[in-house]
């Protein structure tokens, strides 16, 4: 397996921790270079304190920078009755003692672009709205050449959940969307259409939260039991969203893809930020091809992730 390098942008987020404890547990697969934020699921605020706390609690020796505290256009709107107050469920975690880089998040990934050494490039995960993405893109066009493949967690072939047709990220900042699906980069969308089957049964939960001598099993529990009992109490399960870019990369076995071209509605209609997936790929240039990861096995999701998050916690005592 390929050792990656990693920009995560994220806005922590129950799921964006979880996934950043994924990544944590797997140094031999990821070189995070560094985390930068968005507002999303909390303001700004809270997302980069929280990337902040996280990071040490994890104990990865990376740097934070805040990024953009609304979308491009449009008013913002969190999450926060899914994710709670703080973002993390209401669970407390310990305050890091760093502070977020001097540079907004834009500029500090466009600085570490261009400083990577000749030949080498980037992986940039994307689990929050696309606000920092979609404007590096349209202001540096130029460090494209930096970037090896964007991942992102967001979009969905078929449905929404913040509306009956639109995924919460590409809702958010559609625009942003935009400029990043049309940029000629190879794009990964691990969409809802996966994303929904990637998740943590009631019991497995549960098990998570009773942990008494592994502090990040307890708290992955805790925050997942969170989003159990605010939006998924009818559901049963829930979905680790986040964590499906960082696994199709470590088990890209368990997932099925599809070639797809990608879109997405910018209007202010119904259909607000519905991804737009046109399989036809053979209708378009090349350069336009992307991949839609379609179905996971999901058994197999729920066993990696879980054995991740208490291997981390075993690392980090």
């Amino acid at each position: 397996m390929e050792k990656r390098k990693i920009i995560m942008d994220c806005d922590p987020g129950i799921d964006d921790a979880i996934a950043l404890a994924y990544a944590a547990a797997h140094p031999e697969a990821f070189e995070l270079l560094a985390v930068t934020t968005v507002a999303g699921n909390q303001t700004i605020d809270i997302v980069t304190r929280n990337a902040l706390d996280l990071s040490a609690l994890y104990k990865l020796n990376v740097p934070v920078a805040a990024g953009m505290v609304e979308p491009i256009i449009r008013e913002h709107h969190t999450a926060s009755e899914f994710h709670g107050k703080n973002g993390l469920g209401d669970c407390t975690i310990p305050r890091a003692d760093a502070e977020p880089e001097k540079e907004m998040a834009v500029f500090y990934i466009k600085r570490l672009l261009t400083e990577l050494p000749e030949g080498e490039k980037v992986t940039l995960i994307c689990t929050a709205p696309l606000t920092n993405i979609g404007l590096l893109l349209k202001i540096y066009p130029e460090v494209k050449s930096k970037i090896q493949e964007i991942i992102l967690m967001g979009g969905a072939v078929a449905g929404g959940n913040v509306t009956a047709s639109a995924e919460f990220n590409i809702y958010v900042d559609p625009e942003a969307a935009k400029i990043v699906f049309k940029s000629g980069l190879p794009i990964v969308m691990c969409g809802l259409d996966v994303t929904e089957k990637c998740a943590l049964t009631r019991s497995q939960i549960q098990k998570l939260s009773q942990s008494q001598n592994n502090q990040i099993a307890k708290l992955c529990g805790d925050m997942a039991g969170y989003s159990l009992a605010n939006g998924n109490k009818f559901r049963g399960q829930v979905s680790i969203h986040d964590a499906v870019p960082y696994m199709y990369l470590t088990h890209p076995e368990i997932f099925k893809v599809q070639k797809v071209v990608l879109d997405v509605d910018c209007s202010d209609g119904e259909s607000a930020g519905r991804t737009i997936a046109d399989f036809r790929w053979w209708m378009h240039e090349e350069e336009e091809e992307n991949i839609a990861v379609m179905d996971a096995d999901a058994s197999k999701f729920q066993e990696y992730l879980i054995e991740a998050i208490y291997e981390l916690g075993e690392k980090v005592k």
